[in-house]
């Protein structure tokens, strides 16, 4: 069938059909805990925020207020897979029109690219960093300065997304070694350090005023423990998944086309190799998870279309139409579930009912919610219930190194004396609790028939709190290397800690 069909039309056909399966899923996947967190960054937009650089949040801060429904803060992602698709097509496109097109199609029909609906900190990234490959194989093939200019730009686009885009600004600088006009390219590379750098300037001067929390988190406070013996393997499969089966085997073959022209295949190949290889031996010691490699996929999808004919591509796209399809049954099936009537046991329905169905969680806290600070004890529920709140939940006690935004939109030596409202996901001793108020009432909400609990504390004790929990948190977690000059640390200051 596909061999009757045009490039194009084949392009076209795809893009139709995975914009309307991705703004179906938009419209009926349930918030994740990391899109309501990074909600939370647009409505507080900063230079910076704790986990990562800032990009997310702008992106949001110009979404939001024109309306918070999930598929239009989703829309980013929503069209992120077209864009590339285009994207592929017009860098490939004066080589090859018809593998150019068959390239654009495939890449959009692969299943993450038709199910990443989410909007996260990879969204940008990944556009960002398809952006600067492209600019960049433009630049080298013309040799212009504008297009090492608008590589600088897109490449400090990716870092004020996310860190691990500088693997990209590696494999750039890697390039230079197999590059045939040297010279050209060290001058264009030189523009584009210096452009990128001014604009990830942004984000080493909030560091600078802000403890540097992003800094901290993305190189000292995740990176504790050790990877269990088979995450290099782990890491091996999960980038033959990324790519799809067809496209991996393909790649890992010789190169078909022997008239093809060689710098390009070499450029992409640089840009390919060089972060999956840096990845490669992180994984030694680090589990890398999926996310990290969709900034590449588009790149390997090129090298492809560089590296074969058109055969090799309508076959991948064939293949990895029903490879998409069973994720996206798979999908539904678990979306569409009727989870609360499985009469599971009460702490398996408890986690269901919070990650999926936290309205009807709020519906039931909010008439206790009344005149009380509400609380959870971790960012994921803390961040789902105030989007469907609409209102600021903070995260009470130590939490976790992961998401401590809430470290700086909570100020709890202003909640001296007052009431609170502390939802639990999970039973929990509550004495646990008693320290901290003057006295505490536990009960029992019921969410369709599935029981939380939540403490009522009255006559909050800052003081207490400030000992007991807040002075494990500046040690934990902003502890600067001695000597590290800071200008400013708000945890610190505002609760007058070391």
């Amino acid at each position: 069938m596909t061999q009757q069909i045009q490039p194009r039309q084949l392009f076209f056909y795809s893009l139709w059909l995975v914009l309307a399966v991705k703004i179906l899923l938009a419209t009926i996947l349930p918030v994740t805990s990391d899109e309501a967190y990074f909600f939370l960054w647009g409505a507080n937009a900063d230079l910076g925020h704790y986990d990562h650089p800032a990009m997310v949040s702008w992106w949001l801060m110009l979404l939001l207020p024109f309306g918070d429904a999930l598929w239009w803060l989703r829309m980013p992602a929503i069209l992120l897979s077209p864009l590339i698709g285009f994207g592929i097509v017009w860098v490939l496109r004066e080589r090859n029109e018809d593998i150019a097109w068959l390239t654009g199609a495939l890449f959009m029909i692969s299943p993450l690219s038709v199910l990443n609906v989410l909007i996260t900190t990879d969204t940008p990234v990944i556009i960002f960093s398809f952006l600067t490959m492209a600019a960049f194989y433009k630049a080298v093939r013309t040799g212009h300065y504008s297009w090492y200019l608008l590589t600088g730009l897109f490449l400090g686009a990716a870092l004020l997304s996310k860190y691990f885009a500088g693997l990209l600004a590696i494999a750039l600088g890697s390039y230079l070694l197999f590059a045939d006009n040297k010279r050209n390219v060290l001058f264009g590379l030189i523009i584009t350090a210096l452009v990128s750098a001014s604009l990830f300037a942004i984000n080493i001067y909030w560091n600078y005023t802000h403890c540097w929390d992003n800094f901290m988190f993305n190189f000292l406070n995740r990176n504790e423990g050790s990877a269990p013996w088979h995450t290099p393997l782990t890491y091996l499969i999960t980038i033959i998944y990324v790519l799809t089966p067809p496209v991996a085997w393909y790649l890992s073959r010789k190169r078909q086309n022997k008239q093809l022209w060689q710098p390009d295949e070499r450029l992409f190949l640089v840009l390919t190799i060089v972060p999956l290889g840096l990845l490669a031996l992180l994984s030694f010691g680090k589990l890398i998870g999926i996310h990290w490699l969709l900034a590449f996929q588009a790149g390997a999808y090129v090298l492809l279309a560089l590296r074969s004919n058109e055969d090799p591509v309508r076959k991948s796209w064939a293949f990895n139409s029903w490879f998409t399809l069973a994720h996206i049954v798979l999908v539904l099936a678990v979306i569409l579930m009727p989870w609360n009537h499985l009469n599971l046991p009460d702490d398996k329905q408890r986690i269901i009912t919070d990650a999926i169905h936290g309205d009807w969680v709020w519906t039931e806290l909010e008439p206790l919610a009344r005149e009380r600070k509400v609380f959870t004890k971790s960012y994921a529920s803390s961040a789902r219930m105030s989007y469907q709140a609409g209102q600021h939940i903070g995260v009470f006690g130590g939490g976790s190194h992961h998401a401590r935004e809430d470290d700086k939109l909570t100020d709890f030596s202003q909640l001296d004396g007052q009431n609170f409202l502390i939802y639990l996901k999970r039973p929990k001793n509550t004495d646990e609790f008693l320290p901290f108020f003057e006295n505490i009432e536990v009960k029992e909400v019921y969410v369709r028939g599935t029981p939380f609990k939540v403490v009522l504390g009255n006559g909050f004790r800052y003081a207490t709190y400030r000992d007991k929990v807040l002075k494990h948190i500046n040690k934990r977690f902003y502890n600067l290397p001695e000597n590290w000059p800071v200008k400013a640390c708000y945890f610190k200051e505002k609760y007058q800690l070391p």
